[in-house]
């Protein structure tokens, strides 16, 4: 996984404002291509892997770990874009 540094600027700013330490990719269901994963500004919870990427503490639900791998998580607009990873295709 990456985060481009105008990520990490969007999302320093974020938690400051919300006095959060990182961020957090967690397992949001089973969707028909299969697993899901979402993204909040939280702390890690039990279970999770823990690293640091571009100086942000990214915490990762095991069961989402392997969707992680090869992202990058850049800025776009007042928002932010996920890149890259599995590009498999869905029914």
């Amino acid at each position: 996984m990456e985060i481009t540094n105008h990520a990490k600027s969007m999302l320093e700013k974020k938690m400051h404002e919300k006095n959060v330490n990182g961020i957090r990719f967690y397992f949001a269901g089973q969707g028909c291509c299969g697993p899901q994963f979402g993204i909040s500004l939280d702390v890690p919870e039990q279970g999770d892997e823990v690293r640091v990427i571009n100086g942000i503490q990214v915490a990762i639900d095991k069961r989402v770990t392997d969707m992680t791998e090869g992202i990058t998580l850049d800025r776009q607009g007042n928002g932010l874009a996920i890149t890259g990873g599995s590009d498999s295709s869905c029914c």
